[in-house]
């Protein structure tokens, strides 16, 4: 019995190589990921030295002899193993310690004992099958290793049999007995060993696919999540009961009320669309979400949210390999500024428009009103003084049509200007006598402050003139008999700035929006020309049209030369 316990004892030792390899493999392989310094294969290197060199140790120290005849010592198993499965060093390495062990530690000198317990003649053997070894399956690599086993471990039981002839017939029988033991619980832990072995290193393998299929997916996924929050539209996605399940940071941007004003996306998660865009607008797109989901259909419709106007899309989400339908997703375009860019594309279409009427009445009306006023002095001089106030009227009229004609000539007109050096401050000063005497005739005044720091600029001085004179005569009709008019020039961040202020009512905000449209005029006789004019000087000038106005305080318009 105390014979089956020495031969059991070392089977368990032996064999727990490959659960030590195992162990480390996974402790060793975590903390190297960590480090991020070795490969997957130097981790199963050191993993293996390591649990060999224990599971040597371990032999070494509970080894014993048998009938005096058996040394009873499976360091082979890991040193085997250390060979089969680590590199040659390793092998080498794991060997040399062995046999060393083995001299110094081992008092049992029998031929025997040299050979199996040292390993003299088995590691060499492992080390020229090695390169074959690792090549074939499992099922070779057992019936291999079978093989050598038995070719070495029966002649140097045989031998010892054969030394020791003298002995009695149930010595013999019982010699033989538990070296045939001995001999096949090895082979047997040897051959689970490998197994074992194989498996691991599968199961690493496999692990370390999955660990890099995960980064690959980890990866992918950041990558859709960087593209999805880059994208110049709002994404948002909704299950199949209309909740929001996923959405990117500029729907969080884009949706921001003061009702609602999360801080990330994932505070949108869960909640409905009509808690963020209302419920006026979100039981439609909530309908068109669950139409989607049911029956599959993609919807396309403009959507109000406050003063921005967006362009949805809600299209359908399917599983991609069942097929069936799991939620919903919508993308909002903000197309406020194209809807401006629009605004301004009719804009230039009623200019071009204007253009068309002004070439027409150039040449249908523009001529018979001359020669009906030539017609109108004419009788005038052979009519009554009686009838002079009349013809003074009918004349004005015609002055004046003639005045709107002009007008529209110079809103068509699209000439290149004939620009010249020319300082502002010499243009406001040719002015400022004629605006003097309109002022005067008004009762009001003029101040002009001028800032010497201004530099000359290329425009065109007759342009000029007549922007300066529009804005000018606007700012003295909404004065009224009485008020101030300030003109004035200034240095804005390196830009050139022309300020024309008045003291009059102000215009109302909603006004101010359509000012520069063609036709539109707040006064009774106005044309609605004047500031559209103004606003096409400018624009060849590479200038803009500030305004500023306060009701019952006045308005300032600033034209802004840039720079």
């Amino acid at each position: 019995m105390l014979a089956v316990k020495g031969i059991l004892l070392q089977v368990l030792l032996a064999g727990i190589t490959p659960l030590l390899f195992f162990l480390f493999l996974g402790r060793l392989g975590t903390e190297f990921q960590e480090m991020k310094k070795v490969s997957s294969s130097v981790q199963i290197q050191r993993s293996l030295l390591l649990s060999c060199l224990i599971t040597l140790c371990l032999c070494f120290l509970f080894s014993s002899v048998l009938l005096d005849k058996i040394y009873l010592n499976l360091s082979l198993i890991p040193v085997t193993l250390s060979i089969l499965y680590g590199s040659y060093p390793i092998g080498i390495l794991v060997s040399i310690i062995s046999m060393l062990a083995f001299s110094f530690i081992s008092d049992y000198w029998t031929e025997p004992a040299i050979f199996l317990g040292s390993g003299a003649l088995l590691y060499p053997i492992m080390l020229l099958f090695v390169k074959y070894f690792k090549k074939a399956s499992l099922s070779s690599k057992k019936k291999i290793f079978t093989m050598i086993w038995f070719a070495y471990t029966i002649p140097c039981y045989g031998i010892v049999l054969w030394k020791y002839n003298n002995l009695e017939r149930t010595e013999q029988i019982e010699y033989a007995l538990y070296s045939s033991l001995y001999i096949f619980s090895s082979l047997l832990v040897f051959l689970a060993a490998i197994h074992l072995m194989e498996k691991i290193l599968v199961y690493h393998s496999f692990a370390a696919e999955l660990e890099i299929r995960w980064k690959e997916y980890r990866h992918q996924l950041d990558m859709n999540e960087h593209l999805l929050n880059t994208v110049p539209v709002s994404v948002v996605a909704f299950d199949i009961e209309g909740n929001i399940v996923n959405a990117n940071t500029r729907m969080l941007t884009q949706m921001k009320t003061k009702e609602f004003m999360p801080n990330s996306p994932e505070e949108m998660i869960g909640r409905r669309i009509e808690a963020i865009i209302g419920i006026e607008h979100g039981l439609r797109v909530t309908e068109r979400i669950r139409s989607a989901s049911q029956t599959g259909e993609i919807t396309s419709e403009y959507l109000r949210v406050g003063t921005n106007t967006y362009f949805t899309t809600i299209s359908p989400v399917k599983n991609p390999i069942s097929g069936r339908m799991i939620g919903s997703s919508m993308v909002l375009q903000d197309i406020t500024e194209l809807e401006k860019l629009r605004n301004e594309l009719a804009h230039v279409e009623r200019l071009g428009v204007v253009g068309q009427m002004a070439a027409s009445i150039t040449h249908e009306v523009r001529n018979p009103m001359a020669v009906v006023r030539g017609f109108l002095q004419l009788l005038r001089e052979k009519s009554p003084r009686s009838l002079d106030h009349y013809y003074h009227i009918v004349m004005d009229e015609l002055d004046r049509a003639n005045s709107i004609i002009n007008d529209f000539l110079s809103l068509a007109q699209n000439h290149a200007s004939e620009k010249e050096e020319v300082h502002l401050h010499h243009i406001i000063k040719e002015l400022t006598p004629l605006l003097l005497a309109d002022a005067n005739m008004r009762g009001q005044t003029i101040e002009v402050t001028l800032d010497d720091d201004i530099p000359s600029k290329f425009v065109d001085p007759k342009e000029i003139k007549q922007l300066i004179l529009n804005l000018a005569r606007n700012g003295m009709e909404a004065m009224g008999n009485k008020g101030t008019l300030i003109i004035s020039t200034a240095l804005d961040e390196g830009d050139v700035r022309l300020s024309v202020s008045d003291s009059g009512q102000g215009i109302p905000l909603e006004t101010q929006n359509k000012l520069f449209e063609p036709f539109f005029t707040t006064k009774s006789e106005g044309t609605g020309l004047g500031l559209s004019l103004c606003q096409g000087i400018a624009e060849r000038h590479n200038a803009i049209i500030r305004i500023e106005s306060e009701e019952g305080i006045g308005t300032t318009f600033h034209v802004i030369f840039k720079n």
